[in-house]
This record gives C-alpha cells, structure tokens and sequence, in this order.
C-alpha cells in the first residue's frame, strides 16, 4: 500500500488533494468500458488484473498512478526534483493540487520542514469514464502534522483527517501519462482541516 505524508489530506480539506498540462497537452483515448462496482484495494502496489477486462484494467492503471502521485507528493517537501515531477501531475484547473504545490514550494524557499507520520490511501475505486476523461474515489487515513521553521517553531498544522473521501478526475496527456484535472473532497469520518 502506498503511504503519504500527513499534509496531503489536511490540504485536501482545504481545497487541496491531489501538475500541469501544456498547451499541447492533448487528451489520449480510453477505452470504450462500462465501470463496475468493483474497486481497487491500495493496500499493495497494483498488479494488472487477469483476463481482459478492461475496466479492471483501468482501475489498477488508475490505482498505480494515485499511489505514484502520492509518493511525489511526499518526496516533494524534500527534494525540488520531485517537486517539479509533483506539478507535471495536475493541470492548473485542479486548483486544490495547486494550492498544495504553492504551499510546499513556499516551505522549500522559506527553509521549513513537514513534521508528520505517513497516511494510508485505504481504496481507490474508478467510478465514471467519460470519454477521455476518468472518475475516481480515493479513501485514506492521514494522522496530524504540521510545519516547522528553523527554530522549530511551528507555522502552520494540519488536522488529521480519516477517511477522507476525495473524488479526482484525471486525462490522459498526448504522450499518454494521466494528469489530474480536478479534485474534491466528499467527507472526512474525524479530524479536520488545517489550524
């Protein structure tokens, strides 16, 4: 199962969850399936499924790209590398995977550090396909974190948020890779947004 950092959901709340497509970012093809009520379990890297279905497919191609998302996001509060990969992943219509980018370039150029336990996507699940465009459901866990300065004085923190339901609409770019294009949060069990 993928693991991310304790922001991600926090900023979620915000606006935030899960960077960006050029002019010439043109939308690939789908293929033409009827999504099931199957959903894919994000508790292991996703494998493709056997036989050939292929809205199976799909989720699990779906489920790997959320998980890789989400791992840049982690390693982007540390390196400016996978901050750039981080924005390559979302187009600018996905104003919450903005707002995100936005606040941990601020804390890279303002020399903070992310003080926070991983989180757990619990599921993802491919709900709509339309046309070139997908729908999906990610369920996860995020405990607590917050943001520290040099001092270690805290600037800003983030409640937890279980099982944060946020829903993402993702395309294909002209070279083939998915790009989220819009996300937003359903419903949390407990915790909150950011203080």
């Amino acid at each position: 199962m993928r693991e991310r950092l304790v922001w991600a959901a926090g900023l979620a709340l915000m606006g935030l969850s899960v960077v960006a497509c050029s002019a010439d970012d043109e939308p690939g093809t789908l293929p033409d399936v009827t999504p099931t009520g199957t959903s894919a379990s994000a508790g292991s890297p996703s494998e493709p499924p056997s036989g050939d279905d292929p809205t199976a497919q799909l989720e699990a191609e779906i489920t790997t790209f959320i998980q890789e998302y989400d791992q840049t996001v982690d390693e982007s509060w540390t390196s400016r590398e996978a901050l750039e990969q981080r924005r390559s992943m979302f187009a600018d219509s996905c104003v919450p995977c903005l707002r995100g980018y936005e606040l941990t370039e601020r804390a890279h150029n303002q020399d903070l550090t992310l003080v926070a336990e991983f989180g757990v996507i619990r599921s993802v699940r491919l709900d709509a396909i339309d046309g070139d465009l997908v729908t999906f459901l990610v369920v996860d866990d995020v405990p607590a974190g917050r943001l520290v300065d040099a001092s270690g004085s805290v600037v800003q923190e983030f409640g937890a948020t279980i099982g944060a339901q946020i829903v993402y609409r993702a395309q294909r770019n002209s070279v083939g890779e998915w790009v989220i294009v819009a996300s937003d949060v359903l419903s949390v069990e407990e915790g909150g947004a950011p203080t």
